[in-house]
This record gives C-alpha cells, structure tokens and sequence, in this order.
C-alpha cells in the first residue's frame, strides 16, 4: 500500500473509482489487525495461543492480498464496460462485462464481512490498549462493505434481464445485511471490553 494508489485516486479519470477505494479501506483495516494480531502473537503470556494467533495472521494476511487483487480488478471491470460501450456492442458481451462489475464490489462485501468477524475475534482476547485500533479497523471495514455495496447497487440497472437483476438485487441485499449485522456484533464485542461505540 503506497502514496501511488491514493495519488491515482485523486486524478480525474473514472478510475481507480469507488470500488477500488472500498477495497483499499479494507486493506487499511486488515492492517491495523496484522499489527494487533502480531503484537499479540508475540506477547509472552499468550505463548500457549500463539498458534492460534498465527493461523489468524495467515487468514488476515490472504484477506488483505485478496481485497488488494480486488482492487486491481475492480479496475479491470471498469475498464471492460468502457471498452465494450466503445466498441457499440449491447449484446452478451456488455452483459458479461456489467456482469463482472457487479460481482467484483460483492467479493470486496464478503471479505470485508470476514475481516469485520476476524475483528470481534481479536477483540474479545487482545489486550484492552489494542481494542481502539480494532475499532477503528472496524470502521474501515463498515465503509468498505457498503462502499462496495454502493458501487454494485449503482450498476444492477444496466442488468437487462430483469429475473437477472432481481437475483442481484437480492444478493446484494443479503450481503449489505449479513454486513451489516457482522459490523454491530464486531462492535458488540468491542463495547463490552469497555470501548464505548
């Protein structure tokens, strides 16, 4: 994660846009929970856990690698949809395109979903000084998961097919929900060791 990417942002051209930005918030979050994460894996008095911590490291650490592919992709799916509404084509390949700007925001959703249940894990057994940096990690991650959502919400009427759109729509309802709910228990979580949400 560099200065480029958020240098990039600020251009004005389409992309890297929204999609690309939730994603990289969710990289910023699973930062902030590696370095909880290794703090406490190397703390002394959790050296019976320590495998435990480790293995939830590897898990952060593939969920950061997969938002940051998300994040190039997301790039990739807006590119796609420009270069098909270039060409003038409408058929299967503008679908195929929409397609793939839909799911790529909805992948960034169910990572940031797992992230946020990684938090509340984290903060039920971190040290009481590392919860605030958790919620702020927790933060990130809520932004990201509706940012994503808004993102995919903002391309399902380009879906021509409305059974098609319809079972977007659903999905993209089911996952901001499910989102949604493991936002509150990650901050559940963390109010109950004494951080005031």
């Amino acid at each position: 994660m560099t200065s480029s990417f958020l240098e990039q942002l600020s251009q004005p051209q389409p992309d890297p846009g929204g999609g690309a930005a939730a994603a990289y918030g969710g990289m910023l979050a699973l930062a902030l929970l590696e370095k909880v994460a290794q703090l406490e894996a190397q703390r002394p008095a959790n050296q019976g856990d320590r495998q435990v911590w480790e293995e939830k490291l590897e898990q952060i650490k593939q969920l950061s690698e997969d938002l940051d592919r998300l994040r190039e992709e997301d790039v990739r799916a807006y590119a796609q949809m420009a270069q098909v509404r270039a060409s003038g084509c409408q058929g299967p390949e503008w679908q195929e395109a929409i397609k793939y700007a839909l799911e790529v925001p909805q992948e960034i959703m169910a990572r940031a979903r797992e992230a946020l249940g990684l938090v509340a894990w984290a903060g039920a057994r971190c040290r009481k000084h590392l919860v605030s940096d958790l919620q702020v990690a927790r933060e990130f991650l809520g932004a990201a998961l509706l940012g994503a959502y808004h993102i995919a919400w903002a391309n399902l009427p380009l879906v021509e097919d409305e059974s098609r759109r319809q079972d977007f729509s659903q999905q993209l309802v089911q996952a901001e929900t499910q989102g949604r709910q493991a936002f509150r228990e990650a901050g559940a979580t963390l109010a109950a060791r004494g951080f005031a949400k």
